[in-house]
């Protein structure tokens, strides 16, 4: 099943390559305009599709409930039919969000400039098709061990026995009876018979408002992958002025093992992390304490990297509160700042963080 989801996904994305109506636009300002366009767009259609769908579902609640031609049908049998019907609604509106973000997702790298080979690789694992479409399934990143770090070194036992039960859930299945099982918790919650079919017309602002908040993280994550392609390579040059193969020992030990630790307190590897991972050398043979200097200079951009690197987890808050105590909790917020005009207004990083 998961095999066929990711064939049929990559089908979509590779048609939306091909059938792509937008250009590369090389100025910023409109291409981040165009960006905002198409995103805002998409997740309007989010909201509508899910109104669309609740209101066939009231529609239906409605006929099985109050019209007097069914009233023959047990209670049972009505539960069914509204379950059934609801699975396939749902199973349908999730099938239309998941194309339409794979579309949006192709229109987004054409503008961005993207090359068209690079979005038509999809032999490996971590190319950039996969990322955008793990992406929008809702995946959030690569869990597999990858140049050495393993994002679940340190989930213990149970950690792993509760992940591969979890994994048998299949992404489609999950989200469909979880939004079967909220219609309906909400249907009895309301009320009874006669006022069921209303409680499922009183629920619609909120399947509307999650299919949008949903779609909108999506969209944004997106996003920081899509940018990532550009932007992790001015990161690097911006914060090692000297190249990567000019990194003192101590330094690139501090930012690797700082960066191993980022991941695995994530429990996954974003592809922005990848792609910085595939840009540094290998780690020397020998190793050196890091100067002070260099300490700062790792944390401001494993810093960033993070804030370019998806929503972060609770988990991740830790992080966070020890760079604060080392940097100070204004240029956390500055780094913060600059990586967000950069990836969402696509500004250029023009502050010096010698």
């Amino acid at each position: 099943m998961k095999s066929r989801v990711q064939g049929w996904a990559i089908a979509r994305f590779i048609g939306a390559v091909h059938g792509n109506p937008e250009v590369h636009i090389p100025e910023r300002k409109e291409a981040d305009d165009r960006l905002d366009l198409i995103g805002n767009l998409v997740i309007l259609r989010a909201g509508l599709i899910g109104l669309i769908m609740g209101l066939l579902l009231f529609g239906l609640a409605f006929f099985l409930y109050e019209h007097p031609s069914v009233e023959h049908y047990s209670p049972l049998r009505v539960f069914f039919i509204l379950t059934l019907l609801s699975s396939i609604a749902t199973g349908i509106e999730l099938m239309f969000i998941y194309r339409d973000a794979l579309r949006t997702a192709a229109r987004m790298a054409s503008i961005l400039g993207i090359p068209q080979e690079e979005l038509e690789d999809v032999g490996l694992e971590h190319s950039i098709p996969h990322w955008l479409i793990h992406a929008a399934l809702g995946a959030p990143g690569f869990k597999a061990t990858m140049f050495g770090i393993d994002p679940l070194a340190h989930i213990g036992k149970v950690g792993h026995v509760i992940r591969k039960v979890l994994a048998k859930l299949r992404v489609v299945v999950s989200a469909t009876m979880f939004k079967i099982i909220l219609r309906r918790l909400w249907a009895r919650l309301i009320g009874r018979v006669a006022v069921r079919a209303f409680s499922m017309l009183a629920s619609l602002p909120v399947f509307i408002v999650l299919n949008m908040i949903g779609m909108r993280s999506m969209i944004r994550d997106m996003r920081s992958r899509l940018v990532g392609h550009e932007l992790t390579p001015k990161l690097v040059a911006h914060a090692f002025p000297e190249g990567l193969d000019g990194l003192t020992p101590g330094l690139h030990q501090k930012v690797f093992e700082g960066l191993n630790e980022q991941i695995q307190t994530a429990r996954f590897m974003h592809p922005n992390q990848i792609r910085f991972l595939q840009m540094l050398p290998p780690r020397p043979e020998f190793s050196e304490q890091a100067t002070e200097t260099e300490i700062r200079r790792s944390n401001r951009f494993l810093l960033a990297l993070l804030f370019m690197s998806g929503h972060q987890t609770p988990r991740c808050r830790k992080l966070i509160a020890r760079a604060e105590m080392d940097l100070g909790e204004d240029e956390v917020d500055r780094v913060h700042q600059e990586i967000d005009d950069a990836i969402h207004d696509l500004t250029p990083l023009t502050r010096s963080w010698a």
